[in-house]
């Protein structure tokens, strides 16, 4: 065990983290090409046919404006992101919690099967 990382202990700041099951996305070539390409934070095996277990996650800056660490997603999946997340905190991120307002919000995208 590492000592000294235990005594620092877990950061006083906490973020946000959702999830959005977006198995249209892991169908896509060009997606494919981005999460295998690009710095991402991913479970996919690059060069296999993505699973269940493949998923990724994105960064997106709290106030909703467009920004974030994976803007440059082909752009109708990161209008989609940005969407999913306006529907659910507002257009501005004003249903943000107070907690998490200043850090990224954390996109974990999962690839599960829909009925």
């Amino acid at each position: 065990m590492l000592t000294n990382v235990v005594n620092r202990g877990v950061e006083d700041h906490f973020g946000l983290h959702v999830q959005l099951n977006a198995p249209e996305f892991f169908q896509r070539k060009d997606f494919l090409e981005y999460i295998e390409n690009q710095t991402v934070f991913t479970w996919h095996t690059p060069g296999k046919a993505p699973n269940e277990w493949s998923d990724v996650a994105v960064l997106v800056e709290p106030n909703l404006a467009g920004e974030g660490a994976n803007s440059d997603l082909p752009e109708d999946i990161w209008n989609t992101i940005l969407e999913a997340l306006k529907a659910r905190f507002g257009d501005n991120g004003e249903g943000i919690p107070a907690y998490a307002q200043g850090r990224h919000i954390v996109v974990r995208l999962t690839n599960l099967e829909t009925d």
